[in-house]
């Protein structure tokens, strides 16, 4: 099982809901972040994500890198 995956069973059994219901809940609002109209966060997610909106599992992924590097570097 990736990061990713163990990362979303974990907050689901914290919660007490299932893993599906984590998963959409995260691409729900992925969903609605990639249409937000201001240019500038419209710019920030292409950079961080050139191929399209992502899936919940990449989103966390790039996000956690992009934390990473941000944490290290202060």
């Amino acid at each position: 099982m990736n990061k990713q995956k163990k990362l979303i069973k974990q907050i689901a059994q914290r919660h007490g809901v299932s893993v599906d219901e984590i998963t959409r809940n995260i691409q729900a609002a992925l969903d609605e972040a990639w249409n937000n109209p201001n240019p500038i966060i419209r710019d920030r997610q292409r950079e961080l994500f050139p191929n399209g909106k992502p899936a919940a599992g990449e989103f966390i992924r790039v996000m956690a890198k992009q934390t990473k590097n941000t944490v290290r570097h202060r």
